[in-house]
């Protein structure tokens, strides 16, 4: 996919101008750099920083810094534009939605578009049986409302998940997470954390994990007291870890035998980054819910 005017991206043509914005974004009234401006308005909370980068646009698979320079784009913005930026498909498609709005909220009226790309998530998506799509506003929102769903469906109100692992930022979402990061945050009450087992650093083996965990189970957190497991197929922040194998099998087994829900977090991972469009595919899973976030708002918009 290239990026300059008039070239040939993905199904179209990047010719959106950009020399107005590039011309004339970036400083404000005060002559300020726009990082200047940044820090003086936009809270800390909001911030999570890795680039000295301050960018004013972005068209194809470029960005466009403070002062016109256009940089190639790895990051697809944490996940969200993995096709992109002001890619025409998306452009018309949002448009379109725009021009013809079937109301504002889902929980009012049926709306097409919403329950068209339920049918769509449902076909791409594994699974049997009557199955529901529910739609939020994150990741971490999907998390939190996985939570509280499962709590209330099973009468059970413990979880286990994983240290290193990033699950939202809501009070929910994020008192499941095990991030060393969020360590100023308390877990939820009876929270199971176990460690994640890493191949490469193998301190924890999986058989360990797993003798760990029988252990709980017959000591200090029985397994009927527990509503579901968060698990990420391939944890993402704790270190993009991939499991050995049979791990996550063995996972399941428990899980299944114990009635626990299996919660199974691709929020971080994404779309087809596995080489299955699921990355729990790739073990065979057959996970309770779902989450994910990010990619979709890109290829929703494009197959609208």
């Amino acid at each position: 996919m290239r990026s300059c005017h008039g070239e040939t991206g993905l199904q179209g043509t990047f010719g959106v101008k950009h020399e107005f914005a590039i011309e004339h974004a970036g400083q404000g009234m005060s002559g300020e750099s726009l990082r200047e401006r940044d820090a003086r308005v936009i809270a800390n909370i909001a911030r999570l920083r890795f680039s000295p980068l301050s960018l004013i646009g972005g068209r194809g698979n470029r960005l466009i810094e403070e002062g016109g320079r256009e940089l190639l784009d790895l990051s697809a913005s944490f996940g969200p534009a993995i096709l992109g930026y002001s890619h025409p498909a998306i452009m018309h498609a949002v448009t379109q939605a725009c021009a013809n709005m079937a109301g504002a909220s889902l929980l009012a009226y049926p709306n097409e578009n919403a329950v068209a790309l339920a049918e769509e998530l449902l076909r791409l998506t594994p699974g049997s049986g009557e199955r529901r799509v529910w739609f939020g506003h994150s990741g971490s929102d999907a998390n939190d409302c996985a939570m509280r769903v499962v709590e209330a469906a099973t009468g059970r109100s413990r979880f286990i998940s994983f240290i290193g692992s990033y699950h939202g930022n809501l009070s929910g979402s994020m008192s499941i997470s095990g991030h060393t990061a969020m360590t100023h945050t308390l877990p939820r009450a009876g929270l199971l954390l176990l460690p994640y087992p890493n191949p490469y650093r193998p301190t924890f083996s999986a058989s360990n994990v797993l003798a760990l965990l029988d252990y709980q189970f017959a000591t200090t957190c029985p397994p009927t007291q527990v509503a579901a497991i968060f698990i990420e197929p391939l944890m993402a922040d704790g270190g993009l870890i991939v499991p050995p194998p049979g791990f996550l099998a063995a996972i399941q087994a428990r899980c299944r035998r114990h009635g626990i829900q299996i919660i199974v977090d691709e929020v971080k991972v994404g779309l087809a980054r596995s080489g299955k469009l699921h990355c729990f595919q790739q073990k065979g899973w057959s996970p309770t819910w779902w989450s994910s976030a990010r990619d979709w708002a890109a290829v929703c918009r494009s197959r609208r």
